[in-house]
């Protein structure tokens, strides 16, 4: 009896510890989102923000992309009235970024309440080292004038958008 209760207290806080690796990160003024281990922060081009954890085997990654545009001139109501046009736009300067890489899924849904792209890329022939032999599934939405990209990448061809729900539900927007 003794032993099964050490057991159980093993148990117990070796699920805690496992827990409590995750990290909440606030990545803009009204978006904050919970990563499944301390995410590493980079600076990327035209001011973009870049949040991006890989698991121990490079198996998974979770990236966050935020990106204000308002130093573009770009406002809060120019993006509401471009309306379902701008994720056109976006949909196909995103996948020209991506060489090799095939856009399997896209589709203008909401995503926390925001008007957002949905989108699932497959980079089984993709050149591009973040995309190269994996699966991304992800969403771009706008706060104010500042873009928000979510997305989940997996290595394993069985991948599908349901092993990212835990990521993508852990997504914040304050009103």
């Amino acid at each position: 009896m003794k032993r099964l209760f050490t057991l159980l207290v093993v148990s117990m806080i070796a699920s805690s510890a496992v827990f409590a690796q995750s990290t909440e990160l606030k990545i803009s003024e009204k978006v904050k989102v919970t990563f499944p281990g301390k995410p590493e922060e980079k600076q990327g081009p035209n001011g973009a923000v870049v949040h991006f954890y890989t698991t121990k085997d490079s198996s998974t990654a979770y990236m966050v992309v935020n990106v204000d545009l308002s130093q573009m001139g770009l406002t809060a109501e120019m993006i509401t009235a471009y309306g379902d046009a701008l994720w056109e736009q976006m949909k196909g300067s995103m996948v020209a970024q991506i060489p090799g890489a095939v856009l399997t899924k896209d589709q203008i849904s909401t995503f926390k309440g925001k008007s957002s792209l949905y989108t699932e890329i497959d980079g089984t022939n993709s050149t591009a080292p973040l995309m190269k032999q994996k699966k991304a599934f992800g969403y771009s939405f706008f706060v104010g004038a500042v873009l928000h990209q979510v997305t989940y990448y997996s290595s394993s061809p069985t991948a599908k958008a349901d092993d990212a729900a835990s990521f993508f539900n852990s997504v914040v927007i304050a009103d």
